[in-house]
């Protein structure tokens, strides 16, 4: 009786660790899609004000060429399966990707940089890093860089 109960009970514990592991799994997958997916909508918000026609002035709003299923699938994986946290911070970068895809319609103004434009996605995005190796990293230390791009007032992008 003593050894069926341990069986049980040791069933009980390696099927709650194997859970745990399967949803840490699809978590860390989720956000690497929405890591994946946002950057890619970057260059293609970049490609999409790149391509303006000059002939179309600024403020006539162009037709997005954009393919947003990708995008709206990883933010549903987030909304299933990673936690409020998580969810949130991804929520945070849609709201980045939906202002800056609205003003690359319409056109940028001469005003209006691009480096600082995207600086909204790029911050969203490191945020939701920040989030996401909170919850799934071992250590969850912080990082100090995102990249290694210089940043945008290096003498780097006027020679």
């Amino acid at each position: 009786m003593t050894t069926l109960i341990g069986v049980f009970a040791g069933s009980v514990v390696s099927r709650r660790t194997q859970d745990r592991h399967w949803v840490r799994d699809q978590v860390s997958a989720t956000c690497a899609r929405v890591l994946r997916e946002s950057s890619g909508l970057l260059v293609d918000l970049s490609e999409m004000e790149a391509g303006r026609p000059d002939a179309i002035p600024q403020g006539v709003v162009l037709p997005t060429t954009i393919d947003w299923r990708p995008w709206n699938e990883a933010l549903s994986m987030v909304n299933l399966v990673a936690d409020k946290d998580i969810a949130e911070a991804a929520h945070a970068l849609d709201e980045q990707i939906w202002r800056l895809h609205t003003m690359v319609k319409r056109g940028l103004t001469p005003e209006e940089s691009w480096l600082v434009l995207r600086s909204g996605i790029e911050a969203a995005q490191n945020n939701f890093i920040t989030v996401a190796r909170r919850r799934l990293s071992l250590a969850g230390d912080p990082l100090q860089r995102f990249s290694g791009r210089p940043a945008p007032d290096d003498p780097i992008w006027t020679s």
